[in-house]
């Protein structure tokens, strides 16, 4: 039950701050020893998460709904965004979820003799992702600090712009790479503001953590019927990630207006050299 709490609050918090929550469960597994971290309790822990997104974001979501079937406002563009930038995540997952946990979560690679652990696989990726996503968007957000400028709202969101977002989710496939991190620096390249980006990462996230969950059905159901005393402690990790999802999302959202990223970019260094270094 410990353990379903500690990788719950991994997980919630590090899904939407800019650190790869797939990377820190990783990260978790190995470092703090939580060895009942599959791939299909991952992929149980992301329900809470969707609750998280739903309880930050029912507002937004409600108004975006409601713009669509009325035509009025933009709920229509940011609909077709959302739609276009979840097709590379989908293409991705299908075809490469398998092999991408495997290797992260259990094998690792060996190149010739030396072996390569998935944690340090993991540590590369957390500095890919420090260096080539939040560096370059923690530049973006200082110069706008500095012009005292934003970038634009919805009402410019297209369809392409949804699917250069989306193809920077689909490489969060890979642990270490953070989806919030790839989605909300592209987001800040194309234009949108700071508040726009972070909602609009969290939104689209919506329909791949579905689409996962209802590809998994049957691996979950098997877990709920014949494993009942570790599916009850999941449930508690569930509900730990739902509850520091929201909190994070809300630190998030307040964060990218107020503040710059350049913390986590440090700290994803010191992560991944940790990783790569045990």
């Amino acid at each position: 039950m410990l353990d379903a709490v500690v990788v719950g609050a991994v997980q919630g918090l590090t899904e939407f701050l800019p650190v790869s929550s797939s990377g820190h469960l990783v990260f978790t597994k190995y470092f703090y020893g939580a060895h009942g971290v599959t791939a299909s309790y991952i992929l149980l822990l992301h329900a809470g998460t969707l609750v998280a997104i739903v309880a930050a974001l029912w507002k937004d979501i409600v108004k975006i709904a409601t713009e669509t079937i009325t035509g009025k406002g933009y709920g229509r563009s940011i609909s077709l965004a959302v739609i276009v930038a979840t097709i590379p995540g989908g293409l991705f997952g299908y075809f490469l979820a398998d092999k991408v946990d495997s290797l992260f979560l259990t094998s690792g690679i060996k190149i010739g003799n030396f072996p390569i652990a998935p944690y340090q696989l993991v540590g590369v990726a957390f500095i890919i992702t420090a260096t080539m996503l939040l560096k370059p968007a923690d530049e973006i957000i200082k110069k706008r600090v500095e012009e005292k400028k934003d970038g634009f709202g919805p009402e410019k969101i297209t369809w392409m712009m949804g699917l250069k977002v989306g193809i920077a989710q689909a490489l969060a496939i890979i642990p270490g790479i953070s989806r919030s991190g790839a989605t909300i620096s592209t987001a800040l390249k194309c234009g949108f503001s700071r508040d726009f980006a972070a909602r609009f990462s969290f939104l689209m996230s919506i329909p791949i953590i579905v689409g996962a969950i209802l590809s998994k059905y049957k691996e979950l159901n098997v877990t709920f019927n014949y494993h009942p005393p570790e599916f009850h402690a999941m449930i508690v990790g569930v509900a730990v990630a739902a509850i520091t999802g929201y909190l994070a999302i809300r630190y998030m959202i307040n964060l990218l207006v107020t503040g710059d990223l350049h913390k986590f970019v440090t700290y994803l260094w010191i992560v991944g050299l940790i990783c790569i270094a045990s």
